[in-house]
């Protein structure tokens, strides 16, 4: 779709100036005063010419564009086609890219040659996880001299996902009584530690070579490890808040701040061999059942990229989702605030024999210092983080988080 054309603030002047230095010369009949006149007029038609045709013959399509996590460079390749044989000056390509701080993201493209191709990548910094919609792409051509822009709207329709950033984390402590460490104090596999015979399964970068099962390696061509039954798989899980009345203003809010470290978690765990499931409220109930974390990891990144707060309380969904839990599951609870329900929820977990580590980030302890709040709760609501005391008796105490607090600090100072 070819747009009109305009004239830039030089156009505007250099066509202005033309006019009045011709009406000087038709009212003083001066030659050097008819002589500017038409030396603009004619600069100003020529690059109206110009610019007419400085968009024919451009083809842009889409390049495979690649995911990242917030923090990162994305890339944004785009395959830009010129089929006529002459040579292209510079052009600028616009995009509404909405994960990003700018509402308009602007390129320059290199001049082109006559009959080339090229692949155009642009990077740019993800500031905004989420998953979103690509539409349309605007060329911007235009003159040499700057008189007039062109421009040509694409529409190339496109997804991509922008992933929670992921901090690395050194040792969970998932066996708290019974952690074994290489050399290297890396944590080893659950694999031998027990007496009980269990399986075999397919060996992991974390096992120890003394766990290998020759028989069966020699047999599935591949390297395999003797599991034993009391441990032979690590259950995980994590409890994400994302009560609406709860999260904080702010860029960095509250609920960022947990949506990062329960990325951080599950990254942790899919380089072990262990279970995985997750649960989240929010704008829409988020169930994972225990899987091998190596094979949810997927699934679950995209839930936290796409999580949104909302009215729906993750102590509602979790009923038969816990039933799925082995016991001595390892449950990171993640919550926006510590009072009722959730203590009530988090206390029966612990009763249930898992192994509860429960984080809360406050709305107050969120809240940014330049007078960004949040909206209010409504009246007849009840904000999640008001004043109440705990209750008498309780025996769950819950890890305060600050905002300049890391995630790897956080984790490995409650341990």
């Amino acid at each position: 779709m070819l747009h009109m054309i305009w004239p830039t603030p030089r156009g505007w002047a250099i066509g202005i100036s033309g006019v009045i230095w011709l009406l000087v010369a038709m009212i003083n009949h001066t030659l050097f005063a008819l002589l500017f006149a038409w030396a603009a007029l004619a600069l100003t038609l020529v690059s109206f010419c110009c610019a007419l045709f400085s968009l024919q013959g451009l083809h842009i399509s889409r390049a495979p564009a690649s995911d990242a996590c917030v923090g990162q460079m994305l890339s944004l390749p785009l395959q830009i086609e010129n089929s006529r044989r002459r040579r292209r000056q510079p052009l600028v390509i616009i995009e509404n890219l909405p994960f990003t701080n700018e509402k308009s993201h602007y390129a320059v493209l290199p001049p082109m040659a006559g009959k080339s191709s090229r692949v155009f990548d642009r990077k740019v910094l993800a500031v905004k996880r989420g998953e979103f919609k690509l539409n349309h792409v605007i060329l911007r051509g235009g003159d040499p001299a700057g008189l007039f822009y062109r421009e040509r709207r694409f529409k190339l329709p496109a997804a991509l996902v922008v992933y929670p950033p992921i901090e690395q984390l050194q040792d969970l402590l998932l066996h708290q009584n019974e952690a074994l460490h290489t050399a290297t104090g890396m944590p080893l596999s659950a694999a031998g530690n027990s007496q009980d015979f269990y399986g075999v399964r397919e060996y992991t970068h974390s096992d120890g070579m003394r766990y290998i099962h020759w028989r069966s390696s020699a047999r599935c061509g591949k390297f395999m490890v003797k599991e034993f039954e009391r441990n032979a798989v690590m259950s995980v899980a994590v409890i994400l808040d994302a009560q609406e009345l709860a999260v904080s203003g702010g860029d960095w809010s509250n609920l960022e701040y947990l949506i990062r470290a329960a990325a951080s978690i599950c990254q942790y765990c899919s380089e072990l061999h262990c279970s995985f499931a997750f649960a989240a409220g929010g704008s829409r109930p988020i169930l994972v059942m225990p899987q091998l974390a190596a094979a949810v990891k997927a699934e679950v990144m995209y839930d936290l990229a796409t999580l949104q707060p909302g009215k729906q309380q993750v102590q509602q969904l979790i009923d038969e989702w816990v039933r799925a839990l082995p016991r001595n599951t390892v449950i990171f609870a993640l919550s926006l605030s510590d009072k009722m329900p959730l203590r009530d929820t988090f206390e029966s977990l612990q009763e249930r024999g898992m192994d509860l580590r429960w984080y809360t980030a406050r709305k107050r302890d969120f809240e940014p210092a330049d007078g960004k709040k949040s909206k209010p709760a409504r009246r007849g609501g009840r904000d999640s983080d008001d004043d109440a005391p705990v209750p008498v008796g309780s025996i769950l105490t819950p890890t305060f988080l600050q905002p300049a607090m890391g995630i790897k600090q956080a984790f490995s100072s409650s341990n």
